[in-house]
């Protein structure tokens, strides 16, 4: 009955996380109109320059996840966000964007209320709906500590690619990453700063996971 209860109520928060990231995407993409309009983007230099922010990104993985648990996709997507080891990265990689947004990012932009709502939804909402979710998955206790590597692939190239786009254009878009404003050694501290701490995140999911699964009536039972 717990297992199955578990299942219920888990099926439920996937829906409202779908519903609630589609929202978010969208609500930023509406309301910070007047900011893409400044910086001199159009509808579609706005989408794109959305999908250059590692928020919008990882909030899409997580729509991705939630619907691959509700609804059948084609094979090979659903096999990829059903994994375990991919929902976990995607876990701990919203996370860190979120801890990396609220202690180093955040307050850099004057925002209305309708945006302020916007980054409550994508930057605090979101990861802990997303982490409940995961906190009552079944199918964690075969994540191992030799995976986080993998895990860290993406992100990795991610912050090699909008460096080189920032060093290319002389426009970064993480102030926290712009080598001209802080120079190049305070530029690499927070690099390896943010990797490790996603490393760490990483850990503790696999920790966590592995704590569950040694529990009776866990989710991963």
């Amino acid at each position: 009955m717990i297992g199955s209860s578990h299942s219920r109520f888990n099926r439920k928060l996937a829906w409202f996380g779908l519903v609630l990231g589609i929202t978010a995407i969208v609500s930023q993409y509406i309301t910070f109109q007047p900011l893409f309009r400044q910086m001199g983007l159009g509808p579609v230099g706005a989408a794109f320059g959305m999908l250059m922010l590692l928020t919008i990104l990882t909030n899409l993985a997580m729509v991705a996840a939630y619907w691959s648990s509700l609804a059948h996709l084609p094979r090979k997507l659903a096999v990829f966000f059903s994994h375990a080891g991919v929902r976990t990265a995607i876990a701990a990689q919203i996370t860190m964007v979120a801890i990396v947004y609220v202690t180093a990012i955040r307050g850099q932009l004057v925002l209305t209320l309708p945006m302020l709502i916007t980054d409550a939804m994508l930057h605090y909402i979101a990861p802990v709906v997303y982490l409940g979710w995961w906190w009552l998955l079944p199918g964690k206790q075969g994540l191992k500590y030799s995976a986080i590597p993998r895990w860290m692939a993406w992100p990795v190239v991610y912050l090699a690619l909008i460096m080189a786009a920032g060093l290319s254009s002389g426009a970064f878009i993480y102030p926290i990453l712009d080598v001209y404003k802080f120079g190049t050694l305070l530029v690499a501290r927070n690099i390896v700063a943010t990797l490790a701490l996603l490393a760490a995140l990483c850990a503790i999911l696999v920790f966590v996971a592995k704590a569950q699964s040694t529990k009776p009536n866990s989710p991963t039972g």
